[in-house]
């Protein structure tokens, strides 16, 4: 995300992150992998249904590693991998000239071996990010044997240069597994985290329509058509105006958990936990200036918008501790990953650091019937995303 966004090349922020200052931004300057991106209009040739999130076994999850980035996600990605079902498959995703660092990186947070012989490599054009997540909305097959699609967004501007060459590793994994896989590019500017799948409906808010907005999109409505008729799937829609819901990925504020039950989170219920003026210690990676809690009553009327929506929309909404300190960063309880697998509802939910509010944030999961595996994100979290924005689910049972 240097400085440190998800925008610019990341920077540092304590000691041992110190000279990470191209972290997670992002190139375009590369050959072009054997399966480059088609165009689809047509909701007909999405031939699967967008994968949910918040059902299914997590069958194939696909990570980025990033060699100079180990100080930010080994902890998030040993808590996640050590704790999937042996049977999940992994791929990894790498910048060329990384693959001994990340096998050595597994066999390090895994002394078994086991999660490193399991996980299949897939070389790429570098420098990338590590955002996987956000790479490409996933297709489930549309009958068995058919092809996973990867639906990817229009291309990025090249001067971001990970993130340019991130837009290509779907074409470079569906190269590597043609059996399995293709690529589509839609006609809009969108990372996954704008959408959040639940059923047999996708819920968008007010900030894809901002950024599609130069491309054409007339309205918030027009915004919500042209994604129903691309995913061929009901969409709800949050706020109309930029600013009536929380900026940044949906996971930042809400996420769908099973049951018609959705997640929105709650500025109010941390107050009393961390003070109203609570200062966590971390930097700004846009400033450089100290992270401050923002629970003005503009940040906390956004959290209360996407509720009522939500809630409007049919949903059951449950209010889940948060603390937003600018228009990207957030102790995001929502951003986590999730699956349902023999009857059993797992969760991996991000953990800050904070002990009343983890535990508190842990509560609310297991009293909706989730098992919490704890996920540490607390170097990660400055950046602007968590493990929900590290992984992507390819394949769900």
């Amino acid at each position: 995300m240097p400085r440190i966004s998800r925008r610019v090349p990341l920077a540092p922020i304590v000691g041992v992150i110190l000279g990470l200052v191209i972290a997670f931004a992002v190139i375009r300057m590369w050959p072009k992998p054997k399966a480059a991106p088609s165009q689809t209009k047509d909701p007909q040739a999405l031939a699967g249904a967008v994968l949910p999130e918040d059902a299914g076994a997590l069958d194939e999850v696909l990570f980025h590693y990033v060699a100079r980035l180990e100080p930010v996600i080994a902890g998030p990605y040993k808590d996640f991998l050590l704790t999937l079902d042996p049977k999940t498959r992994l791929v990894a995703v790498v910048a060329r000239g990384e693959a001994d660092a990340l096998h050595k990186f597994l066999r390090r947070i895994d002394v078994t071996f086991t999660i490193d012989a399991r996980t299949r490599v897939v070389e790429v054009e570098g420098p990338i990010s590590t955002w996987s997540k956000d790479r490409a909305l996933v297709t489930g097959p549309a009958k068995p044997g058919d092809r996973t699609g990867l639906l990817v967004p229009a291309p990025p501007d090249g001067q971001w240069k990970e993130r340019a060459n991130d837009w290509h590793t779907l074409a470079f994994v569906a190269s590597a597994m043609p059996e399995r896989y293709y690529v589509n590019e839609l006609p809009l500017v969108f990372d996954a985290g704008d959408f959040a799948v639940t059923g047999s409906r996708v819920v968008i808010d007010v900030n894809l329509y901002v950024k599609n907005r130069p491309r054409g999109i007339a309205s918030p409505a027009a915004m919500r058509e042209l994604i129903a008729k691309l995913l061929a799937r009901d969409v709800v829609m949050l706020g109309a105006d930029d600013g009536d819901v929380p900026r940044h990925h949906m996971s930042m504020y809400m996420t769908p958990v099973g049951d018609g039950v959705v997640l929105v989170g709650d500025p109010r219920a941390a107050i009393p936990v961390v003070g109203d003026k609570y200062v966590p210690g971390e930097q700004s990676p846009e400033t450089g200036e100290p992270l401050r809690a923002d629970f003005s009553d503009a940040m906390l009327a956004r959290f209360d918008r996407a509720a009522r929506e939500l809630e409007a929309a049919g949903f059951r909404v449950v209010r889940i501790p948060t603390v937003p300190f600018d228009d990207k960063t957030y102790f995001a309880y929502t951003n986590g990953v999730y699956e349902t697998r023999a009857g059993k509802k797992i969760a991996w939910v991000p953990q800050y650091g904070e002990a009343k509010l983890d535990e508190m944030a842990r509560a609310v999961y297991a009293g909706l019937g989730w098992e919490v595996r704890p996920v540490a994100v607390r170097v990660a979290y400055p950046f602007h995303g968590t493990i929900g924005c590290l992984v992507n689910v390819l394949a769900r049972g």
